[in-house]
């Protein structure tokens, strides 16, 4: 009878253990599922989704939990831009192009920018981008005109066609640059007497007697081509008349045209001077020699 006992109660121990520990087991299970749903819960940020209704062949819906959206879960500040965008998004999400300051300081390194771009043509020693070399882009630049000259070319281009062309002949006579004796006249196959240097020799022009100060006019038109001083005749203008014909100025001051000018018929473009020493005796004159290529032509013949 006693070993009956002793073996109903190992069966009830046994049986209280087992009990106990399936009531742990159950009780640790529930306990991780919940644990683990919480979990699952957070990661997903309150979206879940109800998998029995794909169970049930009907379509899948998002429950999405209303949780409040700070500045501080965003990526970037709404209120604030990136520099030098070109975009920034509104209160709305829309995009809106941004607008440019007028800082002159901005346009100024605009142009240095310009200008920096401008010389990266040479990329390195002895090369530039379009294949040409460093000396060839050098002296490409160097065979450019410059302004001046291109203007100065277009006004003589202008000139040109703007003045008559120089006839002058042997049938054409000059006029009197002004009214005034004859000095010493012409000359060129006996000699003539000069006052100042007392002695007779040929004279190839005419000396005519003026006042100092008096103007002077063209006696034919013609184009200047040469201007120089004279200890002779001092201050001279020589013009080209046309047909090889030169007209020589000399004892002049003020002259007002250069090389180059064309002057017409009468027109005033200087100034008597006072005598050079050649001429002392003389007193204030004008010198005038007309040639016909180089040799001296009787100016009033």
């Amino acid at each position: 009878m006693k070993k009956r006992s002793g073996k109903s109660g190992q069966r009830k121990e046994r049986a209280i253990m087992i009990a106990s520990s399936v009531l742990v087991l159950s009780a640790l299970t529930v306990t991780g599922v919940y644990v683990r749903n919480g979990k699952e819960k957070e990661e997903d940020g309150g979206y879940t989704i109800d998998f029995s209704s794909l169970e049930d062949g009907k379509s899948s819906g998002i429950v999405a939990e209303d949780i409040p959206v700070t500045d501080s879960d965003l990526d970037y500040d709404p209120a604030s831009t990136e520099v030098d965008s070109s975009t920034v998004k509104n209160n709305y999400g829309k995009s809106t192009e941004s607008s440019r300051s007028a800082d002159p300081f901005d346009e100024k390194a605009e142009a240095i920018r310009l200008k920096e771009a401008s010389s990266d043509l040479i990329i390195g020693e002895g090369e530039t981008k379009d294949g040409m070399a460093e000396d060839e882009v050098t002296e490409a630049m160097v065979e450019l005109p410059a302004e001046d000259e291109i203007l100065e070319a277009d006004s003589e281009a202008v000139a040109a066609q703007i003045q008559p062309e120089l006839t002058f002949s042997e049938a054409d006579s000059l006029v009197m640059p002004f009214a005034g004796n004859i000095l010493i006249n012409y000359s060129a196959d006996k000699s003539v007497y000069f006052p100042t240097l007392q002695q007779y020799k040929c004279n190839p022009a005419l000396v005519l007697a003026a006042t100092s100060g008096e103007s002077v006019k063209a006696a034919a038109a013609g184009m200047v081509s040469r201007i120089y001083n004279d200890p002779m005749t001092g201050q001279t203008v020589v013009m080209n008349l046309g047909n090889g014909y030169e007209l020589t100025y000399g004892q002049l001051q003020e002259v007002t045209v250069s090389e180059g000018t064309y002057v017409a018929e009468g027109e005033i473009f200087a100034k008597i001077a006072e005598p050079t020493r050649y001429y002392a005796v003389e007193g204030s004159n004008l010198y005038l020699k007309l040639t016909k290529d180089g040799v001296p032509v009787n100016p009033v013949s």
